[in-house]
């Protein structure tokens, strides 16, 4: 483990559940009794060969997650791993969307969730945790279009209350990115600011296309390194790549770890943050994360170091939470 306090800036809730509090949900609630098989439906394994493929495994998390006690607590769960690893800040992303299909609305799953958030924080040390909107790509753009608004007015409401931007998440390549523009120009008019998915399972085309909305992140960007022009964009105008290498194996953007761009967009001069994505269906954290780019990817302990300077810097908290953010960092 280093030294050093971690940060996370692209971390799903519904792909992140703590493997013990799933597996004693499960067996009360679903009456499961295989654990094997059950751990096998949350992780990825040799069968995984997509993005799609990956999407899969967070079938069983959102069966479990359609309550406000489970997601209270599986919130709760996972806030104080993160801080059992030794995180100084975190932003979690959810789809409040994802978890009405008993009877929620959207509003009681992100007021659970803030509620959830606020509580854990209180037995933290220094861990600081904020909260991403995702909005959803499912298909057509117009199958989730009435969704996707609810979940921008949400964000505007909890603004400063826990939520402090929003995404677009899913099935990249399912809808053309282009049809999305309307939900961020709408977003801007409400004052969020927002990252984006792209680049993930689909070409350069949807960064550009990101960058082109105002995105101020871009989620994963693995396909970047394909075109000089958007690598051009991406430092000329210094929007940070959340980078999910375990993930990018995992969905098979990227063959094997040693092409994995990652050194190439440092190198050049973009600015990349290392994230975990998913840690309980890539059965990963932020340590182990560090050592493949350590062991596999030429990384030094300073680049990881100026990684998560990196994601401090380009992170969507506050000003004045930023510098406290920093202070505890350089002790």
């Amino acid at each position: 483990m280093l030294d050093y306090k971690k940060v996370d800036l692209h971390l799903h809730f519904d792909g992140s559940l703590p493997i013990e509090w799933a597996w004693e949900t499960a067996q009360k609630e679903l009456g499961l009794s295989d654990k094997e098989a059950f751990i096998k439906s949350m992780q990825v394994d040799q069968d995984c060969h997509s993005l799609y493929d990956y999407l899969a495994r967070f079938d069983m998390a959102l069966k479990l997650l359609q309550s406000e006690n489970n997601l209270y607590e599986a919130m709760k769960a996972l806030i104080f791993e993160l801080d059992k690893q030794g995180l100084l800040y975190a932003e979690i992303r959810f789809a409040p969307q994802q978890h009405i299909k008993q009877g929620l609305s959207q509003k009681q799953v992100v007021d659970t969730l803030c509620r959830a958030r606020e509580d854990a924080l209180k037995k933290c040390g220094h861990l600081h945790v904020n909260f991403i909107l995702c909005m959803m790509i499912l298909g057509e753009e117009s199958l989730t279009h009435e969704l996707n608004e609810e979940t921008l007015y949400l964000a505007k409401e909890y603004q400063h209350k826990g939520v402090v931007a929003v995404d677009l998440a899913g099935a990249e390549g399912m809808a053309p990115m282009e049809d999305f523009r309307g939900l961020f120009s709408k977003a801007q008019e409400l004052g969020l600011i927002y990252t984006i998915h792209a680049g993930e399972s689909y070409g350069p085309v949807n960064i550009e296309k990101a960058l082109s909305f105002g995105a101020l992140r871009i989620g994963h960007g693995t396909s970047a390194i394909k075109d000089e022009k958007v690598m051009a964009l991406l430092k000329e105008k210094r929007i940070p790549l959340e980078v999910c290498v375990t993930s990018n194996i995992h969905s098979e953007a990227i063959a094997v770890y040693e092409e994995h761009p990652i050194k190439e967009y440092m190198e050049r001069g973009i600015p990349v943050c290392i994230c975990t994505d998913n840690m309980t269906i890539s059965d990963t954290n932020l340590d182990k994360e560090y050592d493949v780019l350590l062991q596999k990817l030429g990384f030094s302990i300073d680049d990881l170091l100026a990684c998560n300077q990196n994601a401090l810097k380009h992170s969507f908290a506050s000003e004045k939470e930023k510098q406290e953010l920093f202070e505890l960092f350089r002790r």
